[in-house]
């Protein structure tokens, strides 16, 4: 049983470094203010189909989203999924209740950040 657990930590472990790589390639080009990854990967309950879901949280974002979902997915390696906002986006999201936003802050393993992220928890 431990070689399973020790198995998936591992596994998890990859997965973060996987999402770190990819935000510091990315903050190559875009002004990252910060990210965390979310969802299964960051949870733990990961399967063999889970992809890596990473929000993102930068500047100068394009604002038609086929060009933004282009601008994330460029240096993302297989198997990442970027979710983009800009600062704005992300506060109004955060205020409206979004999944992902409140996620990113409540759940989500910081990757860029952690003062960002720290002054929605300390709301």
């Amino acid at each position: 049983m431990s070689d399973v657990i020790a198995e998936r930590r591992r596994e998890q472990s990859r997965m973060r470094t996987a999402a770190a790589d990819y935000v510091e390639r990315l903050a190559a080009h875009l002004d990252v203010i910060a990210a965390a990854m979310v969802g299964s990967a960051a949870r733990g309950d990961f399967n063999v189909w889970s992809d890596i879901d990473v929000v993102v949280v930068a500047e100068g974002l394009p604002a038609r989203l086929p060009d933004r979902a282009l601008s994330l997915a460029m240096d993302a390696p297989p198997g990442v999924e970027p979710i983009g906002f800009t600062p704005a986006e992300f506060e109004r999201a955060y205020r409206r209740g979004n999944p992902l936003a409140r996620e990113a802050v409540e759940l989500g393993e910081t990757i860029r950040g952690e003062s960002f992220f720290s002054r929605y928890r300390s709301r």
